[in-house]
């Protein structure tokens, strides 16, 4: 887990595992939190101890000023420790003047030769490309002397730089107020700085009271006002005092500014300092989905992989579309991963793609899908709507138009009865349609709920339907022979079978007649004899039509029985 550099307490340490001197991560005290004057927000960071021994500014030889040309230069803006500070250029190229008589920090231009730094790396060659990166410009102020630069102040913007007296609560200078004192400095004894082992071991000025435990001068970047060429710094017990500028035995103590909200480790380390976590991106959605067609005027789901994100703070996904191979465009921003997206009647080409972002702004790289051709298409258009026929009671029939704004296309329509195709054909467009429920068909459909259903497919794909709600409630049924049996003489017996499914409850009467081609055939009732397999006689002996003739009659009245009903087939003799 994690926690934002800014919810540490002043005087917390902090480092940069991959910002480096002298092969060391450096170590940073928190020295002040949204400091008035500096960037909004920030958090100031010095560093815990005196990092190294350097001059502020060498001896410059070819200054007007007698001073300067013996002792070095004490304007910070102009100095060589601002300018080995802000600079990440290799070894032996940090270096160039900054003013006509400008000279380097070389073995002859500092105090007795000590810790000369020209053929060094810039001191921000040592650092991370996450640290520098974060590293903010502020605007600090710093007194001039009186004697050569005007007195009074200036203003600079730099990343890194060192500390005015009136930051770490010592005297203003000249009455300058060099910014406003930094919460960790209080007394002399919190103005107490070390050395690390690394500045002791690397110094080429060495006494006995340079040691890893015991106090060292450091140098603020405030000018001692009535002098050219003395710096002001903090002594060994705390209190101001100042210093020729090319004393090469002085300590350094930076001091910079880092967003509040970047992260450190939960616990401290050995060193006792949180780690900075610099945030990741989150990772590259794996994959888009889009539909296999897609169609003008219509919609298209888009759906997209998931990312996953180090730091575990993904807030969301921009998904973003191309029309007709123009400039992407955001249609979507958000913790989903899938959209439904509007498609424009009239493009050709559509395409999208998509990133991840997290909580800190940083954005995974762009998954761009395939890019699709448009189908501009009209669908048909089938008549009336979808809607419910009522209880019908025999077969019936339902009139439809097809039409289809697209010329040229070929119309395919389908009938079904429920799920059961009825008929498939080539239809034109404009042209009015019946779906025929036949006697064959309505025998066929048992009582209940049914649908009947219209489908109109052209030939780019576009589809139609309609729905027809209907239902069957017969309760009883009869039919008869559509034409009579011929006999050659008076039929007095006969036997029929009938084969049939009907429910206890209902009600089957059968009935047969010998005169079936008169006007008024004599029907009687079989029943008993076709139920129970027997023969049956009939008595009827008269007719009016010129030749007797066979017919059978049967009737099946449902009544309040439940369950399939229905006759089969019929069949028997006569004589």
């Amino acid at each position: 887990m994690s926690k934002t550099l800014g919810s540490l307490p002043n005087g917390a340490l902090v480092k940069d595992t991959g910002t480096l001197y002298y092969g060391k991560p450096i170590v940073w005290k928190i020295a002040d939190k949204n400091h008035v004057g500096y960037p909004s927000g920030s958090v100031t960071l010095i560093t815990e101890k005196i990092i190294t021994l350097k001059c502020f500014d060498a001896m410059e030889s070819g200054n007007s000023d007698g001073n300067r040309r013996s002792y070095g230069n004490n304007r910070y803006s102009l100095s060589n420790i601002d300018k080995w500070l802000n600079s990440d250029a290799a070894a032996g190229r940090w270096w160039a003047a900054t003013h006509s008589a400008d000279a380097a920090p070389t073995n002859a231009n500092v105090w007795s030769n000590y810790n000369e730094y020209d053929a060094q790396a810039g001191f921000l060659n040592g650092f991370s490309a996450n640290m520098k990166a974060a590293l903010l410009n502020t605007t600090i102020t710093v007194a001039k002397n009186t004697v050569t630069d005007g007195g009074g102040s200036e203003t600079i913007t730099r990343k890194l730089f060192l500390a005015s007296t009136t930051e770490v609560g010592l005297a203003n200078e000249n009455s300058v107020a060099e910014g406003s004192k930094l919460a960790i400095f209080s007394d002399n004894n919190s103005r107490l700085a070390y050395p690390t082992a690394e500045a002791v071991s690397n110094s080429e000025y060495k006494t006995s009271g340079l040691a890893v435990g015991s106090p060292w001068w450091w140098y603020l970047r405030t000018p001692y006002a009535s002098h050219s060429y003395d710096v002001r710094d903090d002594i060994t017990d705390g209190s101001l005092s100042y210093t020729n500028a090319y004393y090469g035995d002085g300590g350094v103590r930076t001091l910079c500014n880092l967003k509040s909200e970047i992260l450190v480790s939960d616990n401290t380390d050995s060193d006792g300092a949180y780690t900075i976590i610099w945030n990741q991106p989150p990772t590259t959605p794996g994959s888009l989905t889009m539909p296999g067609t897609v169609e003008g005027g219509k919609t298209a789901v888009i759906s997209w992989g998931q990312s996953t994100d180090p730091e575990g703070n993904l807030s969301g996904y921009v998904l973003e579309r191309s029309a007709n191979g123009g400039a992407y465009a955001q249609v979507y921003k958000g913790l989903n991963r899938t959209y439904t997206d509007t498609i424009t009647f009239g493009w050709n080409t559509v395409q999208y793609r998509v990133k991840a972002y997290d909580g800190a702004g940083l954005e995974s790289g762009y998954y761009t899908g395939q890019q699709k051709t448009v189908v501009n298409n009209h669908p048909p258009v089938i008549s009336g709507t979808d809607s419910d026929l009522g209880t019908k009671t025999g077969p019936f029939s339902q009139a439809y138009t097809i039409t289809d704004e697209d010329s040229g296309q070929t119309i395919t329509a389908t009938e079904k009865i429920d799920s059961a195709v009825k008929r498939t054909f080539a239809a034109n467009s404009g042209t009015q349609y019946t779906f025929n429920i036949t006697q064959a068909d309505w025998v066929k459909i048992q009582n209940g709920s049914h649908t009947l259903t219209v489908e109109a497919k052209d030939s780019a794909g576009g589809v139609a339907t309609r729905t027809f709600q209907f239902a069957k409630n017969e309760t009883e049924l009869e039919f008869t022979l559509s034409a009579p049996l011929p006999a050659d003489d008076m039929l007095t017996k006969a036997i029929m079978s009938v084969t049939r499914q009907i429910p206890a409850g209902a009600e089957l009467k059968v009935y047969a007649c010998n005169n079936a081609f008169d006007a008024a055939p004599t029907w009687e009732d079989v029943t008993q004899a076709v139920t129970t397999g027997n023969k049956f006689f009939l008595s009827n002996r008269e007719k009016t039509a010129e030749s007797w003739g066979f017919n059978f009659k049967i009737s099946v009245k449902r009544k309040n029985a439940t369950g399939d009903c229905f006759i089969q087939s019929v069949g028997g003799n006569f004589e």
